[in-house]
């Protein structure tokens, strides 16, 4: 049994090249940057220092609380792409105006960095002693000066600081959306937002702030054929409705490239009877066809309802065909090949499903099955 499905164009490679530059220029912009004022040193090194802090395994702030979802997907030169989405709950009293800093570092050199930060602000902290209890020798003084310009330089897979407003969102549930670009390994990841020290009215009284750590194991998505992105379950109608409204702009919608807005990704993958089903992912690693040099896949969607303790099969949508004939004659399959459906939910009865994407790769005769879980309410 086939179902209506609504197709989503393929993603154009030259607007994937696009959207990857921005993000590695936002990340690791070469120009000089902007003069910093004393001000905005302090705001900076108050951030920094709350996460060296939560790092060194002292107590983190927690005024308001927030918890984060992720997706993967491959990034370029090295790096994969990490979007995700910061959760607020309601009834919570958060800042007006938030500092934002997140930093990844790398768990196999945490231990090693922790332990020559450690040396370093206790010889440093004994050569300012000495010289604070000797102001008149000019040695002790140059010896904490010299120690002072010995710190170790501190290197982490990605950080990054902006500031985010937040004026009437308390009391609500919200999300922010973000995401950070890291090669493949084993991860940390602190993400703190911050009341800026100049909101506080009391100058005695300590900014609100919440930090939250997250182990992330990001894989190598160049590496196995006919890898997967994450799969993005979104209502369909909701984004083809916004058609060319959807927010490109990767630094306010980091999920573009999946078609989709932030907002639309349900943390609870329940879907109406009255919506369409959207369906998003990228396949990577695929063969060239000898005569075209591009890709040549073939996708199944494939419904299973869970019924009574038996999961059934229930429907699914004809091939979905991806090659020369679609993807044009100047897409990059090094980006990945962009697969994506939507499917009404009209017929589907009430309950839960299981989707199985099966890509089937014509050049090599491999395929791979990914599946996806979601249910169906009354609409």
């Amino acid at each position: 049994m086939f179902i209506r499905i609504r197709a989503l164009p393929v993603v154009s490679a030259l607007v994937f090249a696009l959207f990857v530059f921005s993000l590695q220029a936002a990340a690791q912009d070469k120009k000089p940057a902007p003069k910093v004022d004393k001000a905005q040193q302090a705001e900076i090194a108050s951030a920094v220092k709350l996460v060296d802090d939560a790092m060194a395994g002292q107590p983190v702030p927690a005024d308001f609380k927030f918890s984060w979802v992720t997706h993967l997907m491959k990034g370029r030169d090295g790096k994969e792409y990490v979007p995700f989405l910061l959760l607020f709950d309601q009834d919570q009293k958060v800042p007006p105006t938030a500092t934002y800093y997140v930093r990844v570092a790398n768990k196999a050199t945490i231990a090693e960095q922790q332990k020559a930060q450690a040396t370093y602000k206790a010889a440093l902290a004994k050569a300012e002693n000495e010289a604070r209890l000797d102001p008149e020798n000019v040695e002790l003084s140059e010896a904490a000066d010299k120690v002072r310009a010995q710190a170790p330089k501190v290197e982490y897979a990605f950080e990054d600081l902006k500031t985010f407003n937040l004026n009437g969102k308390a009391g609500f549930a919200f999300r922010i959306p973000s995401a950070i670009m890291v090669p493949a390994g084993d991860y940390e990841v602190y993400i703190l937002l911050k009341e800026p020290n100049a909101n506080v009215k009391d100058k005695k009284a300590q900014p609100k702030a919440a930090l939250l750590k997250q182990a992330l194991t990001v894989p190598d998505f160049s590496v196995d054929p006919l890898a997967m992105s994450s799969v993005l379950l979104t209502k369909g109608a909701d984004t083809a409705q916004q058609g060319q409204q959807l927010q490109t702009d990767p630094a306010k919608n980091p999920y573009v490239f999946f078609q989709v807005s932030a907002d639309a990704i349900p943390l609870d993958p329940k879907f109406d009877k009255k919506a369409w089903l959207s369906v998003s992912l990228f396949v990577y690693n695929t063969g060239l066809d000898s005569a075209t040099s591009q890709p040549n896949l073939t996708a199944d969607f494939a419904f299973y309802h869970k019924a009574d303790g038996a999961e059934k099969f229930f429907n699914k949508t004809p091939p979905q065909q991806l090659n020369a004939t679609n993807l044009g004659a100047k897409f990059d399959p090094k980006t990945g090949v962009f697969v994506g459906t939507a499917v009404p939910l009209e017929s589907f009865p009430e309950g839960d499903y299981r989707l199985e994407i099966k890509i089937t790769d014509k050049v090599t005769g491999k395929s791979k099955v990914e599946n996806a879980l979601f249910t169906v309410i009354p609409g």
